[in-house]
């Protein structure tokens, strides 16, 4: 499920672990001189670095190299790659994921999004149907479903999936947007 605030963490998760080892030694040099106050209108400390995303895009690619069986930084550098909107790239390390994790739904889900937001609508619900198959109640895949139901307007498909949903968590957080959209949509 790709909400703004989760792609917000997200991003501001991979920036932080890129970073940290240089960040960690510019600190260190740092600890023993007195701090100057920050820039007015900025929360990042004096000294922070600036970091755009072809420098991540490095970081990412050397780390990769170094260790290229780490499923943590090999999901983090494909959900990178679908925040830049670089789906077909997002898609092919999602599947490298699943090579070494064949079961893991999340990144499923995440590779089904990234099918669907590459223009391959059709294998992206086949995705989604293969993991409600293995867990007909995984919530992040049904959301999924619901957004491309929503997109293609197959209104009664996407009300029927929202139904499952609140029959499995009546609480989820996601189900007052979703059905905030449905109604939107469903009034133009």
């Amino acid at each position: 499920m790709f909400t703004s605030r989760n792609i917000h963490f997200a991003i501001l998760g991979i920036i932080i672990g890129a970073a940290s080892g240089y960040m960690l030694a510019f600190y260190q040099v740092q600890a023993s001189m007195p701090r100057k106050a920050a820039a007015a209108g900025s929360n990042l400390p004096q000294g922070h670095p600036n970091v755009n995303n072809d420098q991540l895009l490095a970081m990412f690619k050397e780390a990769l190299q170094k260790n290229p069986n780490d499923i943590t930084l090999m999901t983090r550098y494909a959900n990178f790659l679908f925040d830049l909107g670089r789906y077909s790239e997002a898609v092919e390390w999602f599947k490298k994921v699943l090579v070494q994790q064949p079961t893991n739904l999340d990144v499923m889900t995440d590779l089904g999004t990234a099918l669907y937001n590459a223009g391959q609508k059709e294998k992206a619900m086949a995705t989604y149907q293969q993991i409600l198959k293995v867990d007909p109640k995984h919530m992040a895949t049904l959301h999924n479903v619901v957004i491309v139901r929503l997109e293609e307007r197959d209104f009664p498909a996407a009300e029927e999936t929202l139904k499952k949903m609140e029959e499995i968590d009546p609480k989820y957080e996601g189900l007052d947007p979703l059905k905030k959209r449905l109604a939107e949509l469903r009034g133009k």
